[in-house]
């Protein structure tokens, strides 16, 4: 099966399919210039053989959400805090229930970028930048996590160069088995 014909049957964008074209997924992992997309394939990926477990995606996925936290306001730490809590999951030390117990101050913190980009106009992609990046602090799981550190570079002005930096950092951590 092709490296293409299996993101198709693994429901991937049709963006990705497109641009995957014939690579085989080393071609492909070597080329992509999508973070994203390569956190999203090893969410998908982390039950087989050779490919990163849960914890070292999130890890991945925190380290993206990190790179967004310049958005926030200049003391706003709620977001540091849920991503620090599930790097502290991720190394083994805290539980499950403990990472998820700093998710309610990450919502808020959601709730506070909403409401900073509907009272400024000129404000709004780095109130949105700043949501994302409670979003990726709030959420519990890798999968999720990887999202909405995609958002995130998403609303920067220059998101192309972060999800390339993303890429080029996760291509450091990780090779695909062949």
């Amino acid at each position: 099966m092709s490296f293409k014909q299996q993101l198709i049957k693994l429901n991937v964008c049709q963006d990705a399919i497109d641009w995957v074209e014939d690579r085989t997924i080393q071609q492909a992992w070597n080329d992509c210039r999508r973070g994203n997309w390569m956190l999203w394939l090893l969410e998908e990926m982390k039950e087989e053989e050779g490919w990163l477990d849960e914890k070292e995606i999130m890890l991945l996925g925190c380290w993206c959400s990190r790179r967004a936290l310049k958005y926030m306001p200049e003391g706003e730490t709620r977001s540091l805090k849920a991503i620090e809590a599930k790097e502290a999951w991720a190394r083994g030390e805290i539980t499950r229930e403990e990472m998820v117990a700093a998710r309610p101050a990450a919502w808020a913190a959601i709730n506070d970028a909403r409401d900073a980009n509907a009272v400024s106009a000129t404000t709004s992609a780095a109130s949105a930048a700043a949501s994302a990046a409670a979003w990726a602090a709030a959420w519990a799981t890798a999968k999720t996590v990887t999202w909405a550190a995609a958002c995130t570079a998403a609303w920067d002005a220059s998101w192309v160069e972060e999800a390339s930096i993303q890429a080029d950092y996760i291509r450091t951590q990780f090779t695909p088995p062949v």
